[in-house]
């Protein structure tokens, strides 16, 4: 199978869950891309409520890959506008199985995570996108290299 790997990463948190999944699917045999989306400018630390121009710099395909992963970093307790700015600029996934994924920096998934992956996973609804249940890495009283190894064979196994 052929996966896209593509996530928005600031502290290097999601960058590294993004390599964790990559790992274990590289693994299992399977062909994948692990992308940074990278902006024209930088982008305001804001929530993805609030307004901002994004520019994309490097958006992948998503026709080449047969299953796609969005990540970001929770910021605002919802998604990164980054990410969502990916997906809605994403061509139809008609027919693409996808799956979200997140990191944040505080401890418990009800202060933002579970409502980014909602978040996302109904942004990629909305392009006809099958979406699959994701996971969420917690740093704050957690071992952040435990969190990336449960949640990505979590991820790994929802997928295969």
């Amino acid at each position: 199978m052929k996966v896209l790997i593509l996530y928005h990463s600031q502290s290097g948190n999601t960058k590294s869950f993004a390599e964790g999944i990559q790992s274990k699917l590289t693994a299992l045999g399977h062909q994948t891309d692990c992308i940074q989306l990278q902006t024209a400018s930088p982008v305001k630390h804001k929530s993805v409520r609030e307004q901002q121009d994004i520019e994309i710099t490097n958006l992948p395909d998503p026709q080449a890959y047969d299953m796609l992963l969005f990540g970001g970093p929770v910021w605002a307790f919802g998604p990164s506008p980054v990410i969502v700015e990916a997906i809605r600029k994403m061509d139809s996934l008609a027919g693409k199985t996808c799956l979200p994924f997140a990191s944040m920096g505080l401890f418990c998934e009800k202060m933002g995570g579970t409502a980014t992956l909602r978040y996302m996973s109904r942004e990629l609804a909305t392009k006809g996108a099958k979406v699959l249940p994701g996971a969420i890495c917690k740093r704050m009283f957690h071992d952040p290299a435990a969190q990336i190894e449960k949640n990505s064979a979590k991820i790994v196994h929802t997928i295969t």
